[in-house]
């Protein structure tokens, strides 16, 4: 199987990032599945009830899960959705930077002097951030109509919390230091874990009182009341979970270049691999004992918040293992990288069908009288799901489509709701003996076409008459 790169044609694929997003969303279904197990009529109560229905093999099952997925998932989901968020920005700004040089006309920037040409630089580059800012914010906002869609049937959507963060963080997704992004991140870090730390001290020590809530009942309401609880989860989620600093990280991570090429990097991220993996392991490990209750390991005032930061290492691993299974870029991908990646590339689209499948799945179930699910059964129903979708994507990228529906309905709205976006003002062309002069007029009435939801598809190159050949910008 090929897979070519959405940057323009015969352009080689980095299939890192579309091989980790596939694995993500394995991990997202494990990490969904206890949210449905909900509405079976029997489902267990809280505390001793919920642990008493659990055999051994559910035990076991839930150990493992909450020591690699649980709290692990969606911190991976937040570093890619940076990921691509900051890869979107930078192919954004090298279109724009480019268009708006090549619309300068080489008779006026040969006369420019040094000072015109900083401050026409300067002005094509500020334009340039703008333009990945607006795209990104847009693009926000019509994640967050998706969200709000897919919320009135499922409250724990995590779309429109990304789609919040986009909006309110653009500017510093697009910054050129990242110094700020820093700042944002260490901010949101800490007030998040304060509001971890405030909620796990009123919970005490009681087993499972984290996992489940007894059964939902499935009535009429049930639209109104899951649309309310995602109208106050998703901003709750930008500040009381770890969202914004992950996305941080992921922005960091494309800025390092790590996850498009890892090649000759081994080393180094097995390394992360290893430390994220087993630091996210053994944090989780006093949580699940106090759950399970397996041992006395005190309350959940820190045993909570301590499960949710080494979740941000446990993420890490993740993503360095993935990158090391994805490798560098290639045409040709051997057959498991190629199920994931045709996964990844359909990531909204697999995310938003696990929820059909999962309703689909569970009410046929109860349709024929299953009345409870255990953790360790919900667990591989939930990789058959997985599994299912990814056949599917397969099926779609053989048959020559490279996005899934979501993916095409996300990017047209957003490249059909694009406005214009003026080019900076150009100074006049001055004699060498006014050196230093800072005369502008209005620059020529060209209209920057609209951009497009998931970047450029090409880069115009320069041409032999590009100004760039006159004006060292």
């Amino acid at each position: 199987m090929h897979t070519l790169s959405f940057t323009g044609a015969r352009q080689v694929r980095f299939p890192a990032p579309d091989v980790a997003r596939g694995f993500m969303l394995a991990l997202i279904a494990l990490a969904n599945v206890p949210f449905w197990l909900r509405y079976f009529p029997d489902a267990p109560q809280v505390g001793e009830a919920a642990l008493a229905a659990m055999n051994d093999a559910d035990q076991w099952w839930y150990l493992v899960r909450t020591l690699f997925v649980d709290r692990r998932a969606y911190p991976l989901f937040s570093i890619l959705f940076g990921f691509g968020m900051a890869i979107m920005a930078s192919r954004t700004i090298e279109r724009e930077r480019r268009f708006a040089m090549d619309a300068i006309p080489p008779e006026l920037s040969a006369g420019w002097n040094t000072v015109q040409c900083e401050n026409v630089r300067d002005s094509v580059e500020r334009r340039a951030r703008r333009a990945a800012s607006r795209l990104i914010r847009r693009r926000g906002w019509w994640m967050l109509a998706f969200g709000l869609v897919h919320g009135i049937v499922f409250a724990g959507d995590i779309i429109g919390a990304y789609g919040l963060v986009a909006v309110i963080f653009a500017e510093v997704i697009v910054m050129r230091r990242p110094w700020l992004r820093v700042l944002v991140g260490a901010i949101i870090a800490s007030l998040s874990m304060l509001g971890i730390w405030s909620m796990a001290a009123m919970v005490g020590r009681e087993p499972m009182v984290l996992e489940s809530h007894g059964p939902v009942a499935l009535d009429a309401s049930y639209l109104l009341v899951s649309l309310a609880s995602w109208l106050i989860a998703t901003p709750m989620t930008v500040l009381t979970a770890l969202v914004v600093p992950c996305v941080m990280i992921g922005v960091g991570v494309a800025r390092w270049g790590l996850l498009q090429d890892p090649r000759g990097r081994g080393p180094l991220l097995v390394g992360i691999a290893l430390v994220g993996l087993g630091i996210g392991a053994l944090g989780a490990v006093p949580f699940a004992l106090m759950q399970l209750d397996w041992a006395f390991v005190g309350s959940a005032a820190w045993s909570y918040p301590l499960f949710h930061a080494s979740g941000v290492a446990g993420a890490c691993g993740w993503l360095a293992l993935l990158a090391l299974v994805g490798g560098g870029p290639r045409e040709s991908l051997g057959s498991v990288c190629a199920f994931l990646s045709a996964i990844g590339r359909r990531s909204m689209t697999a995310y938003l069908s696990q929820t059909l499948l999962f309703i689909v799945m569970f009410g046929v179930l109860g349709a024929f009288g299953v009345r409870v699910l255990g953790v360790a059964v919900s667990g591989l129903l939930a990789l058959g799901v997985w599994a299912l979708i990814g056949f599917g994507c397969v099926i779609a990228e053989v048959g020559g489509t490279s996005r899934g529906p979501a993916e095409w309905a996300l990017r047209w709205l957003v490249a059909k709701t694009a406005r214009p976006l003026p080019l900076p003002t150009l100074p006049l062309a001055f004699p060498a003996a006014s050196v230093g002069s800072g005369a502008a007029i209005p620059g020529p009435s060209l209209s920057m076409p609209p951009v497009s939801g998931a970047g450029p598809r090409g880069i115009s190159q320069d041409s032999p008459g590009s100004t760039n050949a006159n004006c060292p910008i």
